[in-house]
């Protein structure tokens, strides 16, 4: 500190004693002297400003260092929150699921293509799994017991998934109580239609909808009891050949992170 302070002391006295020869130069006074002081001076004042310029420089790299610092930790924080959220998932998966877990592959989600938040619902994903991890188009994509949807397109490295919501997506099913069969088929936003359901069957609001099986040979497709949501509304009408209804998803697609793809 007394350094600093002495080192201020010098500074304003030869700003003052600057001043004072600025002044009266303008009047014309000393202009031979002034000169002479000023070019005998000139080495002190490139010391005192190389002084000041490596303060300053100091005080910006520390305040750059530290500034590195903090988004280090930042970007060191989000990494971990992520890594403790696809644990969570890998977790959760592994403890709930009915699926042997040497035929799961994890795969995270990449992109929502025309999925708007808050405007539209996601009606396809994009994985960051593909070809090279031996995906196949009609693997089946599930998150814990639930069904997301199947693989529609792949390449080296990526792959889409179609949700069961989507338009192009259908698969039959039964119902858990009765196991009353059906076919259910996507209508967009978050709609699933249970249709083809025989009048005679005994269907109502709250049966669960599970997978009935739609695997080949190869073992590619839908497989058995997966489930694919909740019956949340009846239209059975006499004039029919079939009565039909509403089914929900037990997942909200917006919000998933990592899903699973069964292969074999």
């Amino acid at each position: 500190m007394p350094k600093k302070e002495n080192f201020t002391s010098i500074f304003l006295f030869f700003l003052i004693f600057t001043i004072i020869i600025f002044a009266v130069s303008k009047f014309g006074f000393l202009s031979l002297p002034t000169s002479i002081l000023q070019k005998a001076l000139s080495p002190l004042a490139g010391s005192v400003f190389s002084a000041f310029n490596f303060f300053s420089n100091e005080n910006n790299s520390a305040i750059a260092k530290l500034s590195d610092q903090n988004s280090a930790l930042a970007k060191k924080i989000i990494n971990e929150e992520i890594l403790k959220k696809e644990n969570s998932a890998l977790a959760d998966q592994f403890a709930t699921t009915s699926v042997r877990s040497q035929t799961l592959l994890a795969a995270k989600i990449v992109g929502a293509p025309s999925f708007i938040p808050g405007v539209s619902n996601p009606q396809s994903l994009i994985i960051d799994k593909g070809t090279k991890d031996n995906i196949k188009i009609g693997n089946a994509v599930i998150y814990k017991d639930n069904l997301v949807g199947k693989i529609t397109q792949s390449n080296l490295y990526f792959s889409k998934v179609t949700l069961i919501t989507n338009p192009y997506f259908s698969a039959t099913v039964k119902t858990l109580r009765t196991q009353a069969q059906g076919v259910i088929k996507g209508e967009g936003g978050k709609k699933i239609i249970l249709d083809n359901v025989l009048q005679s069957d005994d269907i109502k609001v709250s049966d669960v909808i599970l997978t009935k099986g739609d695997q080949d040979m190869k073992g590619i497709g839908i497989p058995p009891d997966l489930i694919v949501g909740k019956l949340i509304s009846v239209a059975k009408k006499p004039s029919n050949l079939f009565q039909k209804g509403e089914v929900s998803s037990l997942l909200d697609f917006s919000n998933l992170l990592t899903v699973f793809v069964i292969k074999y």
